[in-house]
């Protein structure tokens, strides 16, 4: 038994600049582990490079997230092309599987999207959200006491989690920790100072051999114009929202009618039609 400086990381998001950033201020403050909560890919340029990275610290956990859930089954065809933003995930997803080989793909998909770990005699419960489904809202910092409670089950101490992209530690009301590093490539607030800031994020467990812990939330700078030199370089499709994301926080997987417009211009939806064998919406 010994100290532990655990680096809880989440949802890069395809952001190699920020993930090495967090690795490396990681490694200035003596990690002695490295736990993944998952959305590794999308919709930023990088994939290998973001696989190779994590394996050089060989992290003791590596979760799935919702977008390699979406990712799978998008590869499956599970996916209709109606949806502007299916067809947005789906584009996207057909750009990182040319740097994917198969077997690095049956890799990630045998990666699990919950587990459970005890260190110096603290249970810790991992997830990228909820522990039976990757996605949804239920675990929001707004979302009600309750929803924590669930969360957390009996036999754990603490839970941490992704997904939310925003750093929080509350307590249950039993007095466990929920605790969420927040997002390494694409941190957000819902309020506009904070949200300004889009340092990566990620947080640091320091675990004494008594079981003592401190939580250390973290916010690293990382070179944004080279991020999105990258992209260019690499021709991440939807370029043009991938600069709108990395120069303002702004997301557009939701923004229907602006993903429409895109996917038209730019031959998006034919694309995806033809990769995936798919039939054009009549």
């Amino acid at each position: 038994m010994q100290n532990e400086t655990i680096a809880v990381m989440a949802d890069v998001h395809g952001n190699a600049g920020a993930l090495r950033a967090v690795l490396a201020d990681a490694k200035q403050h003596a990690a002695t582990r490295y736990w993944f909560l998952g959305d590794l890919f999308l919709p930023g340029p990088s994939t290998i490079t973001l696989m190779k990275l994590l394996e050089d610290v060989q992290p003791e956990v590596w979760l799935n997230g919702n977008w390699e859930l979406d990712m799978y089954a998008i590869m499956a065809g599970h996916f209709s092309l109606d949806h502007p933003s299916a067809v947005y995930v789906a584009r996207l997803t057909e750009y990182a599987r040319q740097f994917i080989s198969e077997a690095q793909w049956d890799q990630l998909k045998a990666h699990p999207i919950a587990t459970t770990l005890t260190v110096n005699g603290l249970t810790i419960g991992l997830s990228h959200n909820d522990r039976k489904r990757p996605g949804g809202r239920d675990l929001y910092p707004a979302q009600p006491q309750a929803n924590f409670d669930r969360f957390v089950t009996s036999d754990q101490d603490l839970a941490v989690y992704g997904h939310t992209h925003q750093q929080l530690m509350r307590p249950t009301t039993s007095g466990q920790l929920v605790i969420n590093p927040g997002a390494v490539g694409q941190p957000y607030s819902p309020w506009q100072p904070f949200f300004d800031d889009q340092r990566a994020h990620y947080a640091l467990l320091h675990i004494d051999t008594a079981g003592r812990l401190d939580v250390e939330f973290r916010k690293v700078e990382y070179d944004i114009e080279a991020e999105k030199q990258l992209a260019a370089e690499k021709g991440v499709p939807y370029l043009d929202l991938y600069r709108y994301l990395r120069d303002t926080g702004n997301t557009i997987t939701h923004n229907l009618p602006l993903l429409t417009k895109v996917n038209q211009e730019e031959g998006y939806l034919q694309d995806v039609a033809a990769y995936y064998h798919k039939p054009l919406p009549e």
